[in-house]
């Protein structure tokens, strides 16, 4: 079992690890091991991202990644405080996986939110959050702003999460293409964070892993400095640890403007087991929830990742729809034959 760190906000962190085997009887299990790397940058003189990755419970394995917003000080702070209260509501929550992490995300965004509004000297705070819980089979993204996760498959760089920020929401809409959104001065204005708001909107996504698979989770100091070729080269050539600290390297080889985290995840082994919940046809397509103080947000995502239950599975059958004509049928069938029989 993983070490459960502190949140970390600078220099390296490591963690290994087994998921949490729910099969006792089985053999195999799903194996993982975890590094990250942090840094001010070249331009910032505090460092206002977090990073965290471990265990949690028997839900399975955690990486975090939140960058800060709000000034001196406040910033770190929002960070530091979702990524707390994040990881922790997970491990404690009851819920199934996907709902946990959305709980999870409420839970933090109404901390930040109530410290900024509390204290004068936090207004005005936020944070991004982009987390990967690793369930088996399951990879379950929640996506909070313009932090990254990617998947590195059989040499293929795959970027999972969509950036909520004012000059991504301009490329999908063809004004801006992805070289001058890296260059653009409102590059760093973000549409979306944990903690501005009572109410946020979170993606959640669900994608496959396999044994081999390699996920990095980087703040945006990292993915607007680092091409995709190199990047793919690193997390090919070097084992998490290694891979995490040349990526800030390059970052801040390139005069990086903003603070610079990177957590690399690689899955050793892998123990498919069977899942309590359901997951929607285009599961890897982000579901986009907006999460407020009540839990219609979170039935959102209850409904998406059903728990799955004999109903559920009767309710898929494609003599379901009929059942009324069917039930109506076999009862008139049992009235004649019980006419039959009394004649």
């Amino acid at each position: 079992m993983a070490d459960r760190d502190p949140v970390a906000t600078g220099g390296t962190h490591e963690v290994t690890g087994t998921t949490t085997d729910t099969h006792p009887a089985a053999a195999a299990e799903t194996r993982v091991v975890a590094a990250g790397a942090s840094d001010a940058g070249r331009v910032r003189a505090m460092n206002q991202d977090a990073f965290w990755s471990g265990h949690v419970g028997r839900k399975g394995f955690l990486a975090v990644v939140a960058d800060g917003m709000g000034g001196h000080q406040t910033g770190e702070v929002a960070s530091q405080q979702a990524l707390e209260t994040f990881r922790t509501s997970l491990a404690s929550l009851r819920a199934h996986p996907p709902a946990a992490l959305a709980r999870a995300a409420q839970a933090a965004n109404l901390e930040v939110h109530a410290l900024a509004t509390e204290r004068p000297e936090h207004q005005g705070m936020g944070t991004t959050l982009t987390a990967l819980l690793i369930d088996d089979q399951v990879g379950l993204l929640g996506h909070v702003g313009d932090s990254r996760a990617y998947r590195l498959r059989d040499g293929v760089l795959e970027l999972l999460t969509h950036d909520h920020s004012w000059v991504a929401d301009r490329v999908r809409q063809g004004l801006l293409s992805e070289e001058e959104a890296r260059r653009h001065r409102w590059r760093n204005v973000i549409t979306n964070a944990l903690g501005a708001n009572p109410t946020f909107r979170l993606d959640l996504a669900a994608v496959d892993v396999r044994a081999g698979d390699r996920f990095l989770l980087c703040s945006d100091g990292v993915s607007m400095m680092v091409s995709d070729g190199l990047m793919t080269q690193i997390l090919a050539q070097h084992p998490p640890q290694a891979a995490a600290e040349a990526l800030i390297s390059e970052s801040n080889d390139r005069g990086s403007p903003d603070n610079v985290t990177a957590v690399v995840v690689e899955v050793l082994e892998l123990a498919a087991q069977p899942k309590r919940y359901e997951l929607p046809e285009a599961s890897a397509v982000p579901t986009s929830v907006e999460v407020s103080d009540t839990m219609s947000g979170i039935r959102d995502v209850e409904d998406a990742y059903p728990l799955r239950s004999p109903l559920r599975a009767l309710r898929r059958q494609p003599w379901y729809p009929y059942r009324g004509w069917i039930v109506g049928s076999l009862y008139l069938v049992l009235l004649f034959l019980v006419f039959s029989i009394w004649r």
